[in-house]
């Protein structure tokens, strides 16, 4: 396989500017998601680079890459000037099996660089008067492969990645997931969520390249047959990427290497964490990550006096109920699933403790916190403390650490996920290791330790005051 060494950026001259093609074949785009987001993880893209097809001129023996900027909150449309930011800005990855491009669209003000989100790609700074139908295109020569790269866009002071075809001489895909491992099992389920921004090593023979997490948690290499090894390092010399801090609040729970022989494709080669709730407690003792959150008995008074129509509250039943239906929109659970016009009441119910409703297999669940007593559920005392933790999350409250904070959501709703009452999972005794490497740290008691790390983000219980 050869492996395109990347060239310094005064190498690489953009003196023709691509137009129509006479004589291209077009190509149909793969059927994947452009623009997948993990739960909490990030913000709904308005915004994404629509990969629109590949075409192969046999006249002058190169490929042509094409992306629409799209407003993708209307399918299929422009975004008209004034909507988006001042400084937006477009790109498109070239990945190590890429050979280097010989023409890009529109040319001025294109650059190939390595971004501050470790991305290396295309990047064009967004022109309404020289690009008014925000078309974007990347030519390379030969005939290449299509396969699956990186778009990132970039205004307003969000940034949003996505998965999106393009260019790739390799003929086989290694990829993965790095995720929260809520069953501790070392593989990924459908119910476990992803980790964004974590960058992932390839080493092989002859090359060595790396790539972040999409907002799934997901990423991919394209690459010639042989061997090579895939990693989760704890330093890297990007600095925004998530591994340090990934190793300092987390456990692993498989192995972090691991080699793997492609041809045929290595998919499915997964990376599980779980939190280490002893040593991010110790962190929030210490003053290393400090919380505003408010206490389950502070929102519980929150809905009574909204409920019973007290003007003296921090929010109105509008802002309590769009705090529900944005955790509604993003939740897995069928308990964070409410009755249209009682959600105020259900809501209240959980963090009052009450019973509130049945599973799917007609068990009821009802939690009383106080041990003394015997009635302890640490799966219903985990549904209170992460939903009011998800209340301080979406109402702009709980760590400073925010990405943290979200991270920590996917997972206690991956745990509820596992251990739903009635489960098989759950009936037969819980996580029974790791499936690839037996892990360095297991939590003994994971709805416990869920249940104990939010009720702490959550702030004092003591007294059902604003302070609480």
């Amino acid at each position: 396989m050869r492996i395109w060494k990347r060239p310094p950026i005064v190498a690489v001259l953009f003196a023709v500017a691509v137009v129509a093609l006479a004589g291209c074949t077009q190509r149909e785009a793969p059927g994947f998601d452009p623009n997948s987001s993990a739960k909490f993880t990030e913000a709904v893209a308005p915004f994404g680079l629509v990969y629109q097809s590949s075409s192969y001129d046999s006249d002058n023996d190169q490929t042509t890459f094409m992306y629409q900027l799209q407003n993708t909150t209307a399918p299929g449309t422009t975004p008209s000037g004034g909507i988006l930011g001042v400084f937006t800005t477009v790109l498109v990855e070239l990945p190590p099996c890429a050979p280097a491009p010989s023409a890009v669209n529109p040319p001025d003000g294109a650059q190939i660089y390595t971004n501050a989100n470790g991305i290396y790609g295309v990047e064009w700074g967004v022109g309404y008067d020289d690009n008014p139908n925000l078309i974007y295109t990347i030519t390379f020569p030969g005939d290449i492969t299509t396969g699956t790269v990186r778009s990132m866009v970039s205004t307003g002071g969000q940034r949003f990645i996505s998965n999106v075809s393009g260019p790739c001489e390799g003929d086989y895909v290694i990829d993965g997931y790095v995720f929260t491992d809520a069953d501790q099992s070392g593989n990924k389920g459908g119910t476990e969520l992803g980790i964004s921004d974590v960058t992932v090593t390839l080493t092989g023979v002859e090359t060595t390249a790396t790539t972040l997490t999409d907002s799934d948690g997901h990423y991919t290499f394209s690459v010639g047959a042989g061997e090579y090894t895939v990693s989760v390092d704890a330093a890297t010399t990007n600095n925004t990427d998530y591994n340090e801090s990934l190793y300092q609040d987390w456990e692993q729970t498989n192995a972090q290497s691991r080699a793997v022989i492609v041809g045929p494709n290595s998919t499915g080669n997964d990376f599980g964490w779980e939190p280490d709730v002893a040593g991010i407690i110790a962190r929030l003792d210490a003053g290393d990550i400090t919380t505003n959150g408010k206490s389950y008995k502070w929102w519980r008074k929150e809905f009574y006096r909204v409920i019973n129509g007290n003007a003296n509250t921090a929010y109105t039943a509008a802002e309590l109920l769009a705090f529900i239906h944005e955790i509604e929109d993003t939740a897995l659970l069928d308990e964070y699933d409410f009755t249209p016009g009682n959600e105020l009441q259900e809501v209240y119910d959980i963090l009052n403790n009450h019973f509130f409703g049945d599973d799917d297999d007609g068990n009821s669940i009802l939690l009383n916190t106080k041990n003394d007593q015997g009635n302890h559920d640490a799966y219903a005392f985990l549904v209170r403390e992460l939903l009011t933790f998800e209340l301080n999350h979406v109402s702009g409250r709980g760590f400073d650490d925010e990405q943290l904070r979200a991270i920590l959501i996917n997972w206690g709703e991956g745990l509820l996920k596992v251990y739903a009452p009635g489960d098989a999972f759950n009936a037969n005794g819980g996580p029974q290791g790791s499936a690839i490497n037996e892990p360095q740290r297991l939590l003994t008691s994971p709805l416990e330790d869920g249940g104990t790390i939010f009720k702490k983000g959550n702030g004092s219980t003591g007294g059902g005051g604003t302070g609480g």
